[in-house]
């Protein structure tokens, strides 16, 4: 007689990996640009967990806003948790710590860990995203908040080809690794109902990330063109069949009449979960 078993566990994937090029645009996330729609609903006692931290630099945000509890930041690499603890010495943040996890292959931490549990540009990559909010739940105190922002398209003015096929290859290369890509992140709350949280005890919410300064376009651009150039994304682009060499060749050349257009913009849809356990 068949029995009902659980899925068996899947390892979490990062399409875009921890290379220099990655890192250095992840290194300009804060709690200001990244984490605003939480820090109301912080108190300084509160602990929190921080699911795919990369170099912790809103993981370190958050220490100012909880002085008296512990900020704890995950991610899958060694290398990147690494950087993250170099980058913050002890004796500057003495609430904060870091540490290696896969959180689809289940966390270490004891039921009803913390406060809150925060995923930043993290559950888009999970190919398994409702197992993950699971166990986000698990380790959540009752009362505690999972918060989620996730990106959930973008848009490029002007309208050129090669940034429209770079949206599209982006989406590709998320979902050869199993992963929700672009376009689901309007989901998420839908994703936390099936985890198990109440939808009368959420908040449910989006903001957008606008770059259209001449100096923004420079640096959006410039961070675009060094991954496509680098293996991290161009290369795993190419390796998927998504592209061609001189399909990468003409998202750089657009993505460089794009940092030139005097109205030129760029405007990302992120979309904002505050579950309560």
């Amino acid at each position: 007689m068949a029995t009902d078993q659980p899925d068996p566990p899947v390892k979490s994937t990062y399409s875009q990996g921890h290379s220099a090029e990655v890192v250095a645009s992840h290194s300009a996330r804060t709690v200001s640009n990244s984490a605003a729609f939480l820090l109301p609903h912080l108190r300084p006692h509160f602990s929190l967990l921080d699911i795919g931290c990369g170099p912790g630099t809103i993981t370190s945000g958050f220490c100012a806003h909880l002085p008296r509890g512990k900020v704890t930041g995950v991610d899958l690499g060694d290398s990147i948790i690494e950087q993250a603890t170099s980058s913050h010495p002890a004796a500057e943040y003495p609430n904060l710590k870091f540490e290696a996890a896969d959180i689809l292959q289940g966390l270490k931490y004891s039921d009803d860990s913390f406060y809150v549990v925060y995923f930043h540009q993290t559950v888009l990559h999970l190919p398994d995203p409702v197992r993950a909010i699971r166990e986000a739940r698990r380790v959540l105190k009752p009362g505690g908040m999972l918060a989620m922002r996730e990106t959930d398209s973008l848009s490029w003015y002007p309208d050129l080809p090669g940034l429209k096929r770079y949206n599209q290859c982006l989406d590709d290369m998320l979902r050869s690794n199993g992963a929700p890509g672009l376009y689901r992140a309007r989901g998420l709350h839908a994703w936390a109902s099936e985890a198990g949280f109440e939808r009368e005890k959420m908040m449910v919410g989006a903001g957008t990330t606008v770059h259209s300064s001449p100096e923004e376009r420079m640096w959006w651009g410039t961070v675009h063109i060094n991954r496509l150039k680098g293996e991290s994304v161009g290369g795993k682009m190419k390796s998927s069949g998504s592209v061609t060499a001189e399909g990468v060749e003409e998202m750089v050349r657009d993505f460089e009449k794009w940092i030139e257009h005097p109205d030129g913009w760029y405007a990302a849809l992120q979309c904002e979960v505050i579950a309560t356990k």
